[in-house]
Formats: C-alpha cells, structure tokens, sequence
C-alpha cells in the first residue's frame, strides 16, 4: 500500500502493468499510462480511490481482472485498440458517470460495471456478442442501454438492481435473455 504516492507516469519503455502494480495507493490522483503498454494487469490500480480520471492508450489491446475496481473514477476514457475488458474491470467505480466501449472491444468480462451506481450512460461496442453475467448489475442510474445488433446473449442478471432502467433498445440479433 502505497499512501502517500500522488501522480505516476508510465513510461514509454513499459510494455505492461503488473498485477497489483498500484493496488490500494489511495493517495493517488494521476496517472498517465505510456504508449508502449499493451496490458493493464490484474488489480492494477484497484482501490485508487482518489483516481478520479484515466485514458488508456491506444497501445493497451487488454484491461484485466479487476484493473479498477474501486477507483474514485468520474471519466474514463479506452482506447481505440482494446479488444478486452477482464471480470471486475471497473466493478465498483462508485463515481464514474458514463462509458464509451470502443468497437474495437470483443468481450467483456462478468461483473465488469457492477455497482457503478452513477453511471448514467454506457455505449456497447459494436462487436460485442454477450453482455456478460452482471455485467452492469446494481448501476442504479442507469437510465437507457441500447443492445448493439452483434450481441446474441445477454447474461444473468446483466441489469439486475438497475432501478433507473427504463428504456432497453434490443439489437436484431438477440436470441437468448438470461434470467
């Protein structure tokens, strides 16, 4: 646990954060991730809970398990080459408001937006099949989702505790809706 650490650059020479790199630096309010990185670890910055605003390049194609789960983030911003979001991704970002999953996103994990319960908007990238088991279960402000036409399957309790709810757009290609 790193307390008193206030602001990370990556550099450009790193190809990775490792798993747990900066987990529970409570005092961190900024952080700049280089171009060269390609994978954003496990448990990463969990717990960043002063980290209110993250880009992740363009050079990242993979967020893993729980990278930021129960960071202070308001805006988060992914970039155009990530082609994965692990379980727990972002699960418990109490303060984030909305998400952009570019279309270069395939699959996202279970649970990866539980309980962001401000998050008001999210846009589902064109080339995912699944929304995943709980993926935005308990975002309680959450408002409206449009399912994009490539997703099949929608997972358990994909919206469960998502009181807000109240306009769900189905893509054409839907065919099973788990419970």
């Amino acid at each position: 646990s790193c307390t008193s650490l206030c602001s990370v650059t990556i550099g450009a020479n790193v190809a990775a954060t490792g798993s747990d790199a900066f987990r529970d630096c409570y005092a961190l309010t900024n952080a700049t991730i280089g171009s060269a990185v390609t994978s954003i670890g496990s448990n990463a910055f969990d717990s960043c809970t002063s980290l209110t605003s993250i880009t992740i390049p363009d050079s990242v194609s993979i967020i893993e398990r729980a990278a930021f789960t129960q960071a202070g983030l308001i805006t988060v911003t992914i970039g155009a080459n990530v082609t994965t979001i692990g379980d727990y991704a972002f699960s418990r970002c109490y303060s984030l408001t909305g998400v952009t999953i570019p279309d270069s996103v395939t699959g996202i994990g279970n649970w990866a937006f539980d309980r962001c319960s401000s998050l008001e908007n999210a846009t589902i990238s064109a080339n995912v099949t699944s929304i995943a088991t709980n993926m935005f279960s308990s975002c309680t402000n959450l408002a409206s989702v449009t399912i994009p036409d490539s997703v099949i399957t929608i997972g358990h309790h994909a919206f469960s505790g998502c009181h807000d709810l109240a306009s769900v757009t189905l893509g054409t290609n839907v065919t099973v809706i788990e419970d």
